[in-house]
């Protein structure tokens, strides 16, 4: 059986994150490489892209107390005292929803072994069954953007689920969230199909409902709750793969993790439905997606922003969780979404 061997690319990924500093401040960063604009993205992708392979020590060996405490403080100073919501400004990078950003910022705060300033304010209506209910209903988008609009629906819920119980809305919001989830999974494909779009065209079936699933899926597995139809979540991904290995583009981003993501929890679920299959698919995924990172001067070239990168190496930490006899790394990669359920 064929490893993959991650050595010469971990050689360089501190290097890479160094290209990405501001002011020469090994806490401060950019979300383009060696751009010059402070971003909240560029410093939370930071946490994740030197956490997740297990390098992060290397990277702040000398003071690390102190970068740890100043990376922690400027994150913390993107919350809004009055709402708690994290925003870059009027616009967060990739018109990511105030609930991503925020999410995104807690759960880096998480892996800093910190927390943010101040609650979120607006999410604590959400107290009864029939307020949570109406909010899934109407809140995130199920449509045309079902994928960004789950950013809404996850984003919220992970923000409770990496905080813990003391900040739940209620003691029972997660009964109240899984229960209408659960009720509207579809049957025939796993993920949710309950959009304007899905009326049309009820047979639809794209990256769209994947990557707007899998935001839902995080907080599952956190939580130790099952997937609903975890056969058909195997299908449906295994469906979805491209000829070139990936889910979408000739390099890897977040929609691989996701796909992965669906692939090795099921089957574990599911004690092992199409394990073969799955395995077939990540060899795929793993023989182009290797190559571009460890050849230098590919990766720099696909990988020129800070939040590319983040999605690419969890869903590698994923695979290494769930098939180790795969991936060859120096140290064990940390699998981040089992620390908070948000990426």
């Amino acid at each position: 059986m064929m490893t993959y061997n991650l050595t010469k690319f971990t050689e360089y990924l501190i290097e890479w994150a160094k290209t990405f500093q501001v002011d020469e401040k090994p806490y401060k960063f950019s979300v383009k490489r060696e751009g010059q604009t402070l971003s909240l993205y560029g410093m939370c992708d930071m946490v994740y892209n030197l956490t997740i392979p297990n390098l992060i020590q290397n990277y702040i060996s000398q003071d690390s107390t102190k970068i740890k405490k100043n990376w922690v403080e400027i994150i913390q100073s993107y919350q809004n005292p009055k709402t708690g919501w994290f925003k870059e400004g009027f616009f967060n990078y990739g018109f990511h929803f105030k609930e991503h950003s925020s999410a995104f910022s807690v759960a880096a705060l998480k892996l800093l072994d910190s927390q943010p300033k101040y609650p979120i304010k607006s999410a604590r209506k959400l107290n009864t069954r029939k307020k949570v209910r109406k909010w899934l209903r109407s809140s995130p988008e199920w449509g045309l953007l079902y994928w960004p609009g789950s950013h809404r629906g996850g984003g919220i819920a992970a923000i409770f689920a990496t905080l813990g119980e003391e900040y739940y809305p209620h003691e029972d919001f997660f009964d109240w969230y899984f229960e209408w989830l659960d009720e509207k999974a579809d049957p025939e494909v796993g993920f949710w199909r309950i959009g304007w779009i899905h009326k049309l065209k009820k047979d639809r079936l794209t990256k769209q409902e994947l990557g707007g699933a899998v935001h839902y899926y995080w907080i599952y597995e956190f939580l130790d709750h099952p997937i609903p139809y975890p056969e058909k979540v195997i299908d449906s991904t295994l469906e979805l793969q491209t000829e070139c290995g990936t889910w979408d583009t000739s390099y890897s981003y977040c929609i691989d993790l996701d796909a992965i993501f669906c692939l090795t929890r099921c089957c574990r679920q599911t004690n092992g439905y199409r394990k073969e299959d799955i395995k077939t698919s990540i060899r795929r995924y793993l023989e182009l997606t290797l190559h571009l990172l460890n050849n230098k001067d590919k990766f720099y070239k696909n990988y020129d922003d800070a939040h590319r990168l983040t999605g690419c190496l969890c869903a590698i930490a994923e695979v290494q969780k769930f098939f180790p006899e795969l991936i060859k790394t120096q140290t064990k990669w940390i699998q981040t979404l089992d620390i908070t359920p948000w990426i």
